[in-house]
Protein backbone atom coordinates (compact mmCIF):
# COMPACT_ATOMS: atom_id res chain seq x y z
CA UNK A 1 0.00 0.00 0.00
CA UNK A 2 1.42 3.39 -0.97
CA UNK A 3 0.81 6.66 0.88
CA UNK A 4 1.00 9.77 -1.27
CA UNK A 5 1.46 13.40 -0.28
CA UNK A 6 -0.98 15.11 -2.65
CA UNK A 7 0.46 18.57 -2.06
CA UNK A 8 4.01 17.46 -2.89
CA UNK A 9 2.78 14.88 -5.42
CA UNK A 10 5.12 12.18 -4.18
CA UNK A 11 5.09 8.81 -2.46
CA UNK A 12 5.98 9.25 1.24
CA UNK A 13 5.57 5.68 2.50
CA UNK A 14 5.05 2.09 1.44
CA UNK A 15 3.16 -0.03 3.98
CA UNK A 16 3.58 -3.78 3.84
CA UNK A 17 1.77 -6.30 5.94
CA UNK A 18 -1.33 -7.60 4.20
CA UNK A 19 -0.86 -10.69 2.07
CA UNK A 20 -4.17 -10.34 0.24
CA UNK A 21 -5.73 -7.55 -1.78
CA UNK A 22 -6.82 -4.64 0.43
CA UNK A 23 -10.60 -4.50 0.27
CA UNK A 24 -11.50 -1.88 2.84
CA UNK A 25 -9.94 1.26 4.30
CA UNK A 26 -11.09 3.96 6.68
CA UNK A 27 -9.39 7.14 7.93
CA UNK A 28 -9.93 8.29 11.51
CA UNK A 29 -11.70 11.63 11.90
CA UNK A 30 -8.48 13.53 12.61
CA UNK A 31 -6.54 11.82 9.81
CA UNK A 32 -3.95 10.37 12.20
CA UNK A 33 -4.93 6.73 11.70
CA UNK A 34 -5.81 4.45 8.83
CA UNK A 35 -7.50 1.06 9.26
CA UNK A 36 -7.12 -1.52 6.48
CA UNK A 37 -8.47 -5.00 5.85
CA UNK A 38 -7.56 -7.52 3.15
CA UNK A 39 -9.46 -10.14 1.19
CA UNK A 40 -8.14 -13.41 2.61
CA UNK A 41 -10.14 -15.53 0.17
CA UNK A 42 -7.59 -14.70 -2.51
CA UNK A 43 -4.66 -15.85 -0.34
CA UNK A 44 -3.53 -18.88 1.56
CA UNK A 45 -3.70 -16.98 4.88
CA UNK A 46 -5.30 -18.82 7.76
CA UNK A 47 -6.55 -15.85 9.73
CA UNK A 48 -8.09 -12.44 9.17
CA UNK A 49 -6.74 -9.20 10.58
CA UNK A 50 -7.21 -5.47 10.61
CA UNK A 51 -4.06 -3.38 10.39
CA UNK A 52 -3.98 0.03 12.04
CA UNK A 53 -1.48 2.54 10.70
CA UNK A 54 -0.18 5.73 12.32
CA UNK A 55 0.01 8.23 9.47
CA UNK A 56 2.13 10.69 11.49
CA UNK A 57 4.84 8.11 12.16
CA UNK A 58 4.15 6.20 8.92
CA UNK A 59 4.06 2.76 10.54
CA UNK A 60 1.78 -0.06 11.63
CA UNK A 61 1.06 0.22 15.35
CA UNK A 62 -1.59 -2.44 15.91
CA UNK A 63 -2.90 -5.59 14.29
CA UNK A 64 -6.28 -6.91 15.41
CA UNK A 65 -6.49 -10.65 14.83
CA UNK A 66 -9.97 -11.94 14.02
CA UNK A 67 -11.32 -15.48 14.08
CA UNK A 68 -9.95 -17.93 11.54
CA UNK A 69 -12.02 -17.72 8.36
CA UNK A 70 -13.51 -14.31 9.25
CA UNK A 71 -14.29 -12.37 6.07
CA UNK A 72 -13.92 -8.60 6.42
CA UNK A 73 -16.10 -6.72 3.92
CA UNK A 74 -16.12 -3.17 5.32
CA UNK A 75 -14.83 -1.06 8.18
CA UNK A 76 -15.52 2.46 9.36
CA UNK A 77 -14.40 4.88 12.08
CA UNK A 78 -17.11 6.96 13.73
CA UNK A 79 -17.06 10.76 13.42
CA UNK A 80 -15.28 11.28 16.76
CA UNK A 81 -12.66 8.56 16.35
CA UNK A 82 -13.96 6.70 19.41
CA UNK A 83 -15.13 3.55 17.64
CA UNK A 84 -14.19 1.33 14.71
CA UNK A 85 -16.93 -0.84 13.19
CA UNK A 86 -16.20 -3.97 11.16
CA UNK A 87 -18.65 -5.77 8.85
CA UNK A 88 -18.07 -9.32 7.72
CA UNK A 89 -19.01 -12.66 9.17
CA UNK A 90 -20.75 -10.54 11.84
CA UNK A 91 -20.70 -6.86 12.87
CA UNK A 92 -18.12 -5.86 15.49
CA UNK A 93 -17.48 -2.61 17.31
CA UNK A 94 -14.05 -1.77 18.73
CA UNK A 95 -13.23 0.93 21.27
CA UNK A 96 -10.31 2.79 19.71
CA UNK A 97 -8.68 3.99 22.93
CA UNK A 98 -7.74 0.44 23.94
CA UNK A 99 -8.45 -1.24 20.56
CA UNK A 100 -10.64 -3.78 22.33
CA UNK A 101 -13.80 -5.44 21.09
CA UNK A 102 -16.83 -3.73 22.62
CA UNK A 103 -19.84 -5.39 20.96
CA UNK A 104 -20.65 -8.13 18.45
CA UNK A 105 -23.92 -8.29 16.52
CA UNK A 106 -24.88 -11.63 14.92
CA UNK A 107 -28.36 -10.75 13.62
CA UNK A 108 -27.67 -11.08 9.89
CA UNK A 109 -28.23 -14.52 8.35
CA UNK A 110 -25.49 -13.94 5.74
CA UNK A 111 -22.25 -11.97 5.50
CA UNK A 112 -22.50 -8.29 6.50
CA UNK A 113 -21.25 -6.19 3.58
CA UNK A 114 -21.36 -2.63 4.90
CA UNK A 115 -21.37 -0.67 8.13
CA UNK A 116 -21.74 3.05 8.96
CA UNK A 117 -22.20 5.08 12.13
CA UNK A 118 -25.12 7.40 12.72
CA UNK A 119 -24.83 10.86 14.22
CA UNK A 120 -22.71 10.93 17.40
CA UNK A 121 -22.28 7.13 17.12
CA UNK A 122 -25.60 6.58 18.91
CA UNK A 123 -26.38 3.84 16.41
CA UNK A 124 -24.85 1.92 13.51
CA UNK A 125 -26.40 0.63 10.32
CA UNK A 126 -25.25 -2.57 8.63
CA UNK A 127 -26.14 -4.16 5.30
CA UNK A 128 -25.87 -7.82 4.40
CA UNK A 129 -25.99 -10.41 1.65
CA UNK A 130 -29.27 -11.50 3.30
CA UNK A 131 -30.76 -8.33 1.70
CA UNK A 132 -31.46 -6.60 5.01
CA UNK A 133 -30.46 -3.37 6.67
CA UNK A 134 -30.07 -3.55 10.45
CA UNK A 135 -29.90 -0.65 12.91
CA UNK A 136 -28.21 -1.14 16.27
CA UNK A 137 -28.17 1.20 19.25
CA UNK A 138 -24.81 1.71 20.93
CA UNK A 139 -25.99 3.49 24.07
Amino acid sequence: MKIWDLKEQRNVANFTGHTGAITSISFSENGYYLATAADLISTAADDACIKLWDLRRLKNFKTIQLDEGYQIKDLCFDQSGTYLAVAGTDVRIYLCKQWQELKVFNDHTATATGVRFGKHAHYIASTSMDRTLKLYGLQ
